[in-house]
């Protein structure tokens, strides 16, 4: 599923070629990390010149990262273009193809991932495990989704922005047809998915990496824990059954054959009481879960993810020692600076900051913390939060 503009080039990208990384936040810094140390330069375009990239990047243009114009005179300059963030306008990436510069994700990819409407469609029209769901573009609508979600049998609804909301935001839970039109106000009258509320025992993801020749390798199957919201902890490896696990994998990675993606998908997924999965959303780019990898594996989400798009070779991932991955919000920092200096007594854990101002539900670093058992490596990464917390 490539763009019609975009050639399929399965020629390996070798090092010290420039990579192009739209968008400026944290994964995009830990890209630009990872091709660094592969050998790579790394040319980023985004916004803000205080923007996490600033510290890697070989070379930062602050600008409009999704402004077609410009992106297509940086891709004159690059070897191949990827993006950090599904904010990304697709134009930006046909603009870039038509530079003659690979792109990875394409356009297609892109215009299907970020917008959830089109994402929930792509997954029920290719038989991909997807929970009941209506998309909705007016006020009218919205009350008939509820009245068919509801007369289907889902217990509660939760209406999601087709575009953005991530973190728990742009989302609202509806228990009864009489909140729908409150729900369609609510988040601004704007098109939306509602799906029905799945009745779930954990929540987890599997993160695939697929090159443009088809070839494709994967991360184990990581559980996530998340608050108000926002992912709070990954732990890797997930605590589920062998049957379970192999059943997430090989729908991550039919999902990333089906969408014909180019360098990681993430597929964050919910498991079910009977040990069943069903996919929630995609997300083709690095991942906050896969952040675990950086630590707890033989390979990076960052390094998979330059292989990927590359064309580098894609071996198998092993778990060098079972992780976990804490994510550090801007509220640990309301009454000063962290005290870190306790938390690294302890070697098992390390801390990863990205060079963000905090703000209260602000992602601004994480911890990993691997040992022996994942039972330690939980108990370690919980006793160096609450050290955090407890400022």
């Amino acid at each position: 599923m490539t763009s019609k503009a975009e050639p399929i080039n399965h020629q390996t990208i070798h090092p010290p070629e420039t990579i192009t990384i739209l968008g400026g936040g944290q994964l995009g810094s830990m890209l630009c990390e990872a091709a660094k140390r592969m050998g790579y330069r790394t040319f980023c375009v985004s916004g803000h010149e205080t923007d996490p990239v600033r510290r890697w990047a070989d070379h930062h243009l602050i600008a409009d990262p999704g402004e077609p114009a410009t992106v297509a005179r940086v891709a004159r300059q690059s070897a191949i273009l990827t993006v950090e963030a599904e904010s990304i306008e697709p134009v930006a990436l046909e603009a870039a193809a038509n530079a003659q510069c690979r792109v990875a994700p394409s356009a297609d990819v892109q215009r299907t991932v970020r917008d959830r409407r089109s994402e929930k469609m792509f997954l029920r029209d290719h038989g991909l495990a997807v929970g009941p769901f209506a998309t909705v573009e007016s006020a009218k609508q919205m009350r008939e989704a509820a009245e068919t979600l509801f007369a289907g049998g889902s217990k509660k609804l939760v209406a999601k922005t087709a575009r953005g909301g991530y973190d728990g935001k742009g989302q609202r839970w509806i228990h009864s047809v009489t909140e729908a039109a409150d729900a369609w106000e609510a988040l601004g009258s704007t098109p939306l998915v509602v799906e029905g509320g799945i009745d779930f025992v954990a929540e987890a993801s599997v993160i695939v990496a697929r090159s443009a020749d088809g070839r494709m390798t994967h991360f184990p199957m990581f559980q996530n824990e998340h608050r108000r919201g926002i992912l709070f902890q990954t732990r890797m490896p997930g605590d589920f059954s062998s049957a379970t696990a192999a059943q997430a994998i090989d729908l991550g990675r039919r999902t990333a054959e089906a969408l014909g993606v180019v360098g990681l998908l993430a597929v964050e997924m919910f498991i079910l009481p009977d040990g069943n999965v069903l996919i929630n959303e995609l997300a083709a780019r690095p991942h906050n879960s896969g952040h675990v990898t950086m630590r707890a594996a033989s390979r990076s989400q960052f390094e998979m993810h330059i292989a990927a798009i590359c064309g580098l070779p894609l071996p198998e991932i092993h778990t060098l020692q079972p992780g976990v991955m804490t994510n550090l919000l801007g509220d640990l920092w309301a009454h000063g600076e962290p005290d870190f200096a306790k938390v690294l007594a302890d070697g098992r854990g390390m801390i990863h900051l990205y060079g963000k101002s905090p703000r209260s539900g602000r992602k601004m670093g994480h911890m990993i913390h691997t040992a022996p058992t994942l039972a330690e490596a939980v108990q370690a990464a919980n006793a160096a939060y609450e050290i955090l917390e407890s400022r």
